[in-house]
């Protein structure tokens, strides 16, 4: 397998690859995006990363302290 790297712009879902690679077309390749992130996408995809499970209440737990039964279960063995 080779490699090869160049910058292009993506316009409508579309790479144009330069014509020093003209022999690549109707070949197969596997294509790997690199990109910048701008402040905003940095931000959204902070946010999308993980679920935050802080709201959620479990009530098998409720009646007591979840650490507490976490200790008793280990103590068991």
């Amino acid at each position: 397998m080779h490699a090869i790297e160049f910058e292009a712009d993506i316009q409508n879902g579309m790479v144009k690859i330069p014509d020093e690679y003209a022999h690549l077309k109707n070949r197969h390749a596997r294509i790997v995006v690199l990109y910048e992130n701008t402040s905003d996408e940095a931000d959204a995809s902070i946010k999308q990363v993980g679920i935050d499970f802080r709201s959620v209440k479990a009530s098998s737990l409720a009646a007591q302290d979840g650490v507490e039964y976490q200790r008793n279960l280990r103590d068991e063995w």
